[in-house]
């Protein structure tokens, strides 16, 4: 707007410079179309004239026009509303050239009319053959197209070689017919050729789909369909109609997809359900302008290019692939059918189940009921929880478990010879694929043996091994175990004492380490008031040899003690008494006095730490 009010200013200026002037020749000629609209930024309403052969000089040759002439924005809008990416793409939207210059036809009338000129209310022919409906009241002018839609004058009478322009918000349409392709051609348009290629693989769907008397398609992108090629683990099409059970189940997945009634978005309500061809339900939400649409498990694509309407109805396209009921198992049924009793178990304690079942897609390496026994007796354990215990809690039980998971699917006619997979504990597992069969080595370099493959679940696949797969467990050594239990003093008489490196070079121990305030209690009865004044008084030998006495060079978690007293041998060469009593564990020093173990079977490296609430002394 600015750019024509500029143009006015600047003609009638130097219209009166050169009235002055002894050199006038006559008046400064008034721009044409095409060079007003280039001057005012109408870049697309220039490209939309040129882009039909002719029309450019068959508007500078008209006597009289007056143009209606859309902003940039105007036509921005209109590519929209035509769900159009450019020019171009409007230009076969509507149906071709042709069309297209009835459009740019409607726009202009053979007349000149400035806006001065105009009565409250008037009619106009245009070069379109159709007519206009343009109302005039003071400060406003409003034209009106053959849909009823108003577009409003936001600058007017721009003066032109031959006539006038009137710049306009909108794009007005004419009455035209626009093509409506079938959906094999809205799919071909629109680049869809892998959902071609699924329904031709069905045989007849195709002329269902044609013949059909209203449809909506929710049709998924090529890149909608490799993904679920990814997720299945398949390399095509043909491998995907495999794993999800064969062309019977391809023809309930795209009947999924179908809907046979025609809905565009502009239909549907806040929520909405659909039955589909394949006799399932679908759930189609809207919110504003975003569409999505969830299918029986739970899966949610959106629409990415909404309402392309075809001969007998409209297609959505979405960014994934909708998945029906295809009756195959989660992995707790699959577990809970080959009897992986103890598996479920541990899922359950480590509470990994919800992290299971609503992984996009997972291999699971599941240890069968006599593999875990193995692992319990490989770590002397009786059952589930003092294999807990060993390895260091739950947390590194969840890192067990999540070493015999990948997140990805992976069916064995999809392996090489030698697959390394990135699981998710992190670590990587090795698997070997040949004739013999399929093992996964572990990061010990164990190897377990696959003994039933290619059990589909609902979001991947399952191989039961013969053995348990160990990653490596991240253990805390003494010094980092005593840190997080906040056990200060104990470490300052450790660091005092020089004895650190002693501790973390054992090759096996049991540390009964005492709380902070069993120093204190300790000093308290000594009448003394800091470590460094026990350590004066009672010498740095005599410290060493308390040091100690509390720690057992071998690992002993309480569950490994025998009921009662027991008499365990120190590094201060003397024996400490140590009673399990139930699950309660007490230890008792040279002099008689006994403390209580307040937490146990803490596993570090090389051992097992039990916090104690007193300070155990030796002979001195």
């Amino acid at each position: 707007m600015t750019k024509l009010l500029r143009l006015l200013l600047v003609g009638s200026f130097f219209f009166t410079i050169l009235s002055c002037s002894e050199d006038y020749q006559g008046p400064i000629p008034y721009p044409t179309l095409i060079e007003a609209a280039n001057d005012a930024g109408l870049t697309t309403l220039v490209a939309a004239v040129r882009a039909i052969p002719g029309l450019e000089a068959t508007l500078q040759d008209q006597q009289a026009i007056t143009v209606f002439a859309p902003t940039n924005d105007a036509f921005a809008n209109a590519l929209t509303a035509f769900g159009a990416t450019d020019l171009n793409d409007l230009v076969a939207k509507l149906g071709g050239p042709a069309n297209l210059q009835t459009v740019l036809g409607f726009h202009v009338v053979p007349a000149v009319a400035f806006s001065r000129n105009l009565n409250e209310d008037n009619t106009f022919t245009t070069l379109a053959g159709q007519t206009l409906r343009v109302r005039s009241t003071p400060g406003l002018v409003t034209v009106t197209d053959a849909a009823g839609n108003v577009a409003t004058v936001v600058q007017a009478d721009v003066e032109i070689e031959n006539g006038v322009v009137h710049v306009i918000d909108r794009v007005l349409i004419p009455n035209i017919d626009l093509p409506k392709p079938t959906l094999v051609e809205a799919a071909t348009e629109a680049g869809l050729t892998t959902l071609l290629t699924a329904v031709t693989a069905v045989d007849g769907l195709a002329n269902a789909l044609l013949s059909a008397p209203a449809i909506t398609v929710f049709a998924p992108t090529n890149e909608a369909f490799a993904a679920a090629l990814q997720v299945f683990g398949a390399s095509d099409l043909n491998e995907l109609v495999v794993k999800i059970g064969g062309v019977d189940n391809l023809e309930k997945v795209l009947g999924f997809h179908v809907v046979p009634a025609v809905a565009f978005s502009g239909d549907l309500a806040a929520s909405n359900t659909f039955t589909t061809l394949s006799g399932q339900e679908i759930t189609v939400e809207r919110a504003g302008n975003t569409v999505t649409v969830t299918d029986q498990l739970g899966r949610t694509a959106q629409v990415v290019a909404a309402d392309v309407e075809i001969a007998n109805g409209v297609v959505h396209v979405i960014n994934g692939v909708m998945l029906p009921d295809l009756m195959l198992p989660n992995i707790v049924e699959a577990a809970q059918a080959a009897g992986l009793s103890v598996l479920l178990d541990a899922v359950t304690a480590a509470d990994l189940g919800g992290a299971l079942l609503n992984a996009d897609a997972i291999t699971v390496f599941a240890p069968t009921n006599d593999a875990f026994v193995a692992a319990l007796q490989a770590f002397n354990a009786a059952d589930l929880n003092q294999l807990v215990a060993r390895i260091g809690g739950i947390e590194n039980l969840q890192t067990v478990l999540g070493f015999h998971v990948v997140p990805a699917v992976a069916f064995s006619t999809d392996l090489a010879a030698t697959n390394t997979f990135t699981t998710l504990a992190g670590q990587e597992l090795t698997v070997e694929s040949g004739s013999s069969g399929v093992t996964v080595t572990d990061a010990a370099g164990n190897t377990v043996n696959v003994v039933a493959a290619d059990v589909a679940i609902s979001n991947g696949v399952v191989h039961v091994i013969d053995g348990v797969l160990l990653p490596e467990l991240d253990l805390p050594n003494v010094v980092e175990a005593a840190q997080a239990a906040n056990l200060t003093v104990l470490l300052d008489a450790v660091t005092a004492a020089g004895l650190g490196g002693t501790l973390l070079g054992q090759e096996a121990m049991t540390v009964f380490a005492p709380t902070n305030q069993a120093f204190l209690n300790l000093l308290d009865a000594l009448n003394l008031n800091s470590l460094q004044e026990l350590i004066n008084t009672l010498g740095a030998d005599a410290v060493t040899k308390v040091l100690g006495f509390h720690v057992v060079p071998a690992t002993a978690f309480s569950f490994d003690l025998a009921q009662g007293a027991q008499q365990v041998p120190t590094l201060a060469g003397e024996n400490l008494t140590v009673t399990r009593t139930g699950n309660n564990v007490t230890v008792t020093d040279a002099a008689g006095n006994t403390y209580n173990v307040v937490v146990a079977d803490v596993a570090i490296e090389n051992g097992v730490v039990h916090v104690i609430d007193g300070v155990v002394l030796p002979t001195l």
